[in-house]
């Protein structure tokens, strides 16, 4: 199985197989039950396979991890985090994923999560068939619920309950909280402290990058197509912070203003937005989880510069390029923290 399926393409596909399918049944009636089966179609074969999908691919990202791993298997960052998480047993958080195993090797063994020489081929198998699966449920649905919503009319918005609102100063500071206890009991030198604290921020790094464009994806699809009032309240950020958001969907620059509200749907499809079917109930999971990421970066940054500070000085004397290649930084960053404005 390639590595580089499209899957945007992929789901597109089953999805248009339903609609054919579907487009010629005249009868309302028999539509409707046609549609209904399926949906319980779909339905069977994403249960048959979301077991061995997840194993597959929290081991392939505990045994087998590289940069952008997950859009392999066709899912967000966090939603693999998640999926790795469960299958070692630490999942007790669904906004805060459990942090990465500092041995992923050891703790996938000690799972026993399987590791096949054709791991990530096999992974990549099971993602594709699940995601398959499920395009053609979501169609289904969309037919099935077609009656109900005035979701592609011009000016109509999907109706959606009241989003969950996390809380965003709860969840910085349980994870400012956890990353601080961590150092505050490590045993090491500055030399070590200060490797563990440049990966813990290199860490937090990648996941803030891999977190935000989905967030930014689920709070367009919301603002833009549904009846969602105050989005950016299930965010974590400002509402001045939602109009930037929407404004780069829209390609505007700061000071422009945005269509008024019964033109944006429109607007946003012609600006090629996606209506994305379960955000309301993705986004307060995606932001928290950011909202997590940039409080552990903070206080990992304040950790790690407290670290360079001690070895640049007496008795280590480590100079500025010694310690930026150290924590591979660029050297101004050292910089910075030695000789703050």
């Amino acid at each position: 199985m390639s590595s580089t399926i499209n899957y945007d393409k992929l789901r597109a596909g089953a999805s248009a197989e339903v609609d054919r399918e579907l487009a010629g049944i005249n009868d309302p009636f028999q539509r409707r039950i046609h549609a209904e089966e399926l949906r319980d179609q779909a339905y069977m074969e994403l249960a048959s396979l979301k077991s061995e999908r997840d194993q597959f691919i929290a081991a392939s990202a505990l045994y087998e991890p590289s940069p952008n791993l997950h859009q392999r298997f066709g899912i967000g960052y966090n939603q693999m985090k998640r999926i790795a998480g469960a299958a070692l047993g630490l999942l007790k958080d669904p906004y805060t994923p459990a942090p990465w195993p500092r041995d992923r090797n050891q703790a996938a063994q000690d799972a026993g999560l399987p590791h096949p020489d054709d791991l990530l081929d096999q992974a990549t198998t099971l993602a594709a068939r699940y995601e398959e699966a499920e395009a053609r449920r979501d169609a289904a649905l969309a037919h099935l619920e077609a009656a109900h919503e005035a979701v592609r009319t011009a000016g109509g918005r999907v109706r959606v309950a009241a989003m969950e609102r996390p809380d965003f100063d709860e969840v910085r500071r349980t994870a400012t909280e956890e990353i601080r206890a961590e150092f505050a009991t490590l045993a090491a030198g500055p030399e070590e402290r200060l490797r563990l604290a440049a990966e813990a921020v290199d860490q937090a790094e990648e996941e803030k990058a891999a977190l935000l464009p989905e967030r930014d994806e689920a709070l367009n699809s919301l603002a833009f197509y549904t009846t969602a009032r105050a989005v950016y309240a299930s965010a974590g950020i400002s509402r001045q912070g939602l109009v930037r958001v929407q404004q780069r969907a829209l390609g505007l620059p700061r000071d422009a203003n945005l269509p008024p509200r019964p033109e944006q749907p429109a607007a946003a499809r012609a600006a090629g937005v996606p209506l994305l079917k379960g955000a309301a109930e993705e986004l307060p999971q995606i932001a928290a989880a950011y909202e997590a990421a940039e409080a552990r970066h903070s206080a990992a940054v304040e950790i790690r510069d407290a670290a360079i500070l001690v070895l640049n000085a007496t008795p280590y004397e480590w100079g500025y390029t010694r310690i930026a290649e150290f924590i591979d930084r660029d050297v101004s960053v050292v910089h910075r923290v030695v000789n703050p404005r």
